[in-house]
């Protein structure tokens, strides 16, 4: 391998390195999410929510008075976190997420 492509080689993997934060930096979401009491991801609509939540004892009992509508049938609402979070008792899915009023 001559110096030239050598060179030419570094070069483009050094752009590619350095563009790498940035695409990642304007990739951010504005979908609703929420970190997980019980690991290091981010919970969103469609994503299993732990199993604590399924649980009555988590369920909000008063929704109504926190402004949110009524749990679709087989789902309650929770508070994980600065969200409330509509989960499907039968299989944890999260269905809605709404942020917690200050």
């Amino acid at each position: 391998m001559n110096s030239k492509t050598l060179i030419a080689s570094l070069a483009l993997v050094a752009g590619i390195a350095g563009i790498t934060p940035i695409v990642q930096a304007a990739q951010t979401s504005s979908e609703p999410a929420v970190q997980s009491p019980t690991s290091d991801r981010q919970l969103k609509v469609n994503d299993r929510a732990p199993e604590m939540y399924q649980r009555k004892e988590e369920a909000l009992k008063n929704w109504k008075a926190k402004g949110l509508k009524a749990p679709i049938d087989q789902a309650q609402w929770v508070q994980i976190n600065d969200q409330y979070v509509m989960v499907m008792i039968t299989n944890g899915t999260i269905v809605e997420m709404q942020p917690v009023e200050r």
